[in-house]
């Protein structure tokens, strides 16, 4: 396990992609970039930080994952079957050998395209063999939300990268 220090994080999943010789993407729908800039706080991530990318548009969603107006509109766009899409595509696309992805509502109010709540998150990771998927309400004001959901993308990265050594 990890100290729950933020940094400690980071660089615990740095080390774990470092002894694989494996490279991470990232798509950040609703935490504008927190992610990558708690993964890119850690020294020597050039080593394996591939990409990072905001899509917070339809259209930018859709330059990652053709399928994702079409998903949007059967499932929502905070819904596992997007998320799992979304970071499949990333994965394939930046030849990475893990990706993460989230797909949520920051708030301070739900979205108008949506019932559901917000503070709602779907995060996956996925590597060429498998992908984990779960779904979130996370408590706070817009900011609080969006540093929950980095919080939670990362422990679920690192929780990911564990298993899939064993």
């Amino acid at each position: 396990m990890y100290p729950r220090d933020d940094d400690t994080l980071a660089a615990t999943i740095g080390d774990l992609l470092v002894a694989r010789d494996a490279m991470l993407a990232v798509v950040e729908t609703s935490a504008g970039g927190l992610i990558a800039a708690r993964l890119l706080s850690v020294p020597g991530a050039s080593r394996w930080f591939e990409r990072g990318s905001i899509a917070y548009s339809a259209a930018a969603k859709a330059t990652i994952a053709p399928r994702a107006a079409e998903l949007g509109t059967a499932h929502g766009a905070v819904s596992a079957e997007f998320v799992e899409e979304l970071v499949h595509r990333m994965r394939e696309q930046t030849g990475a050998t893990y990706a993460v992805a989230e797909s949520g509502i920051a708030g301070p109010i739900g979205n108008h395209r949506s019932s559901k709540p917000a503070g709602s998150v779907v995060i996956g990771v996925a590597s060429a063999s498998r992908s984990s998927v779960t779904s979130h309400v996370l408590p706070g004001t817009r900011l609080e939300v969006m540093q929950h959901i980095a919080q939670q993308a990362l422990e679920e990265l690192h929780a990911f990268l564990v298993s899939d050594a064993s």
